[in-house]
């Protein structure tokens, strides 16, 4: 199994560059990975589902108007994920919540629909998508010397943040050694198209992923150490990012306002609705 040439870690981190003149009007990295940070906190930290409701619309708009995500890539991604569990959530916590006092909507058999049951179900999903959906937008819209920038900034250190920045090439890098694992074994005469034959070659497939992975982030931990990335100051970065006192000003008052809203909900001064008041019946 061939592996990657040595000096491809740092092609994929200065590989974006060339589309400097699209990033010129974004945030600079740094106060994206903040605000993706307080987004999450905002989902899981506050009870009410207007929060990831909030967050997933808010999201839905900057995919619409970004420049670098497409509205069809991420909708799929996120639909893919979300649709199901959906499905799951309404089946086992909608129609069969085990509470014996409940709010009846709908009975059928063994089958109810309750208010308590369907309000688990809505603001367990709202949080998954939002997740699902603050994620994709971020992974579909960053590339590896955007995210190995924005964690420079925030003072990773450089070892740290370029492993964590090579792992975004590192998942074309697992379909293209899959694709040729299947090939390699398909032109033995394994039977490729079957999933049987698949799931029986899954282990080997699973135990050569894992082998060129290593190898991969070893030299291009490599390539880190010769190229002198991690002697350079946290405020060096691969490309030409907008950035001034406003978005640095922005990038500390976020996670305040963030913790201190969270604060505010566990001290009882934020009176957030519920799913199950909004539902109605509780």
């Amino acid at each position: 199994m061939s592996s990657a040439s040595p000096d491809s870690g740092l092609r994929d981190l200065e590989a974006s560059t060339v589309e400097a003149d699209r990033t010129s009007s974004r945030l600079h990295p740094a106060t994206e990975l903040v605000i993706l940070a307080c987004g999450l906190l905002l989902i899981f930290g506050l009870p009410s589902p207007i929060v990831p409701a909030a967050v997933l619309t808010g999201t839905i708009v900057t995919v619409v108007n970004s420049r670098t995500v497409r509205l069809r890539s991420w909708s799929l991604a996120v639909g893919i994920l979300c649709l199901p569990t959906l499905l799951v959530l309404i089946i086992v916590q909608g129609l069969f919540y085990p509470g014996v006092e409940v709010h009846v909507l709908w009975e059928a058999g063994p089958a109810r629909l309750s208010v308590e049951g369907l309000s688990i179900a809505v603001q367990i999903w709202l949080r998954v998508s939002a997740l699902i959906g603050l994620c994709a937008l971020f992974g579909l819209g960053a590339d590896s010397a955007r995210l190995f920038d924005g964690l420079r900034r925030l003072r990773l250190p450089a070892g740290l943040a370029y492993v964590c920045a090579s792992a975004i090439g590192l998942i074309p890098l697992i379909g293209a050694r899959t694709r040729e694992i299947i090939d390699a074994r398909k032109a033995r005469g394994w039977a490729t198209d079957r999933w049987t034959v698949r799931m029986r070659l899954l282990p080997g497939i699973v135990v050569g992923l894992i082998t060129a992975i290593l190898i991969t982030v070893d030299q291009r931990h490599d390539v880190l150490e010769q190229s002198g990335l991690n002697m350079g100051p946290t405020t060096a970065s691969l490309q030409d990012h907008r950035d001034g006192t406003g978005q640095r000003v922005l990038r500390i008052l976020t996670p305040l306002v963030t913790l201190g809203l969270i604060a505010a909900s566990v001290a009882g001064l934020l009176p957030l609705p519920e799913t199950s008041h909004l539902i109605g019946g509780a």
